[in-house]
């Protein structure tokens, strides 16, 4: 008897220490793209729009394909990496409010930023490269290339450990201007695989502001909103490399429309997003 208690306090300590160990365990995170290199991800897009005029309720659905391709033109010393995005492929198909189409957006091709960045993902700088005209806005989409990247921690962390971001993103077109601000709290769940990769999984929730303005029709528009999203992705700390991420965002919005009419139309919108690493 004396010998089965011994082995099972031997056991339970081997365990307590075990897993202390792993939760001491920390992990330096930053993002190693190589110059020379090109990257591209996958996107996919469900949007819900709900928007209400005249008493009338209106719903539309946009189905989203994009390709994001970043070229990676250089990395320095301190892993500051600067890089051209822009989109390889756009396909969108719109169902709703007595339509039905099927659109493949080649001019949104052509517009290409160069941005810096550091290997925590945040902006430094960015500049447009190209002079591309006659670009319509699909900005209420939230559609443009983004070298918005996951925020990456600056310090060392572990499992359960929490860091912040904030970013502003700012899309422009020939007639508009929109501009995302976000404030995400960051956790790292634990690990996890995914796509044969050795990930860390890492939790996201948070708020975000946008604001648009453009042109239409001889008409000014303006639209305002605030909402909530939430997600996980997985970051491969050996390759420095962000395989997946998952996310849902739910927004409120109010348009304004101002010129030969005076409207003002409430706007809902659900957007569901899967970004993956194409290898």
């Amino acid at each position: 008897m004396k010998t089965k208690i011994f082995m099972l306090i031997a056991a339970t300590v081997f365990v307590m220490i075990n897993v202390q160990g792993r939760a001491q365990e920390k992990f330096s995170l930053g993002y190693k793209m190589e110059k020379g290199k090109v990257y591209k991800f996958a996107q996919e897009n469900i949007i819900e729009t709900i928007q209400e005029m005249e008493g009338q309720e209106m719903k539309m659905n946009t189905d989203g394909h994009t390709m994001i391709k970043y070229e990676v033109e250089d990395v320095s010393r301190e892993g500051t990496i600067t890089l051209v995005y822009s989109y390889d492929e756009v396909k969108l198909h719109l169902k709703g409010i007595g339509k039905d189409t099927t659109m493949e957006m080649k001019k949104m091709l052509d517009k290409k930023t160069r941005a810096e960045i550091t290997k925590n993902g945040k902006v430094i700088q960015e500049s447009s490269v190209d002079t591309t005209k006659g670009l319509k806005s699909m900005m209420s989409l939230n559609l443009f290339a983004s070298s918005n990247l996951p925020r990456l921690p600056e310090q060392a962390i572990g499992i359960g450990d929490k860091w912040s971001g904030v970013t502003n993103d700012t899309s422009q077109s020939d007639d508009g201007l929109v501009v995302y601000k976000r404030n995400i709290e960051y956790t790292l769940a634990g690990t996890d695989k995914k796509s044969n990769h050795d990930c860390l999984k890492i939790d996201f929730k948070g708020n975000l502001e946008m604001t648009e303005k453009m042109k239409q029709m001889g008409m000014d528009v303006a639209r305002e909103g605030s909402g909530e999203t939430s997600g996980s992705l997985w970051f491969d700390p050996a390759s420095g490399l962000l395989i997946e991420e998952q996310t849902v965002t739910a927004i409120e919005m109010t348009m304004a429309i101002t010129g030969q009419s005076q409207i003002t139309i409430p706007m809902s919108q659900k957007t569901t997003t899967t970004q993956k690493l194409v290898e």
